[in-house]
């Protein structure tokens, strides 16, 4: 009779325990995203210093995986036209690239508002640069670099979340140009993000 208590007790204990480590583990894994961002960009220590690029409003999309409530890894994509400006004035532009993957932490994610904080690398990868208005080509060359973010998730609905973050872009590149024999001049491009969208967890 003992020993039958004793094997109740402890299947109970075994199926609490399962019980309990399925509950930790069933949270929403996914996360689809779109934002609007609102583009500040700097272009910093090159051979052209009157040399600028203008600021943008693009469209983003998000893709995110949590590896835990606490942790999740996510990767931004947008495309973005920038115009290309020299002495303030506007002589031309490039078309910008530039995917950044992200390792997150989430400090409060039973919030319903759930701050966060990410770091990761970017890539950036041009085209159609050109300065018409001076008739000169250019060529910016592809290169990693680094990127941070900082934000937060505002729960809506179970899986609708608005979501709004502030990122930046760091990625020393350099640049061609070769009208004036210029090749491999340091451009320095610094990126602030300011984004709103929603996403959908599941």
């Amino acid at each position: 009779m003992k020993n039958r208590i004793l094997g109740v007790v402890l299947a109970a204990m075994m199926v609490v325990s399962v019980a309990s480590v399925c509950a930790a583990e069933d949270f929403q894994r996914y996360s689809v995203g779109v934002q609007m961002m609102f583009l500040n960009p700097d272009v910093d220590e090159n051979l052209l210093s009157a040399v600028s690029a203008g600021d943008e409003m693009t469209g983003g999309l998000t893709l995110e995986y949590f590896f835990t409530p606490n942790f999740s890894t996510e990767l931004v994509a947008a495309v973005s036209n920038v115009d290309l400006k020299v002495a303030g004035a506007t002589y031309g532009s490039a078309w910008l690239l530039p995917p950044s993957l992200y390792v997150k932490y989430h400090p409060m994610p039973q919030w319903k508002i759930s701050p966060y904080v990410g770091v990761g690398v970017d890539w950036v990868y041009a085209w159609d640069e050109e300065l018409d208005g001076l008739g000169v080509d250019l060529d910016i060359e592809d290169s990693f670099g680094w990127a941070a973010k900082i934000g937060a998730d505002i729960k809506v609905t179970k899986n609708l979340f608005l979501n709004v973050d502030v990122m930046y872009l760091n990625n020393e590149t350099e640049m061609n140009i070769d009208a004036l024999n210029v090749s491999g001049a340091d451009l320095d491009l610094k990126v602030w993000s300011y984004n709103i969208g929603m996403k959908y967890r599941f």
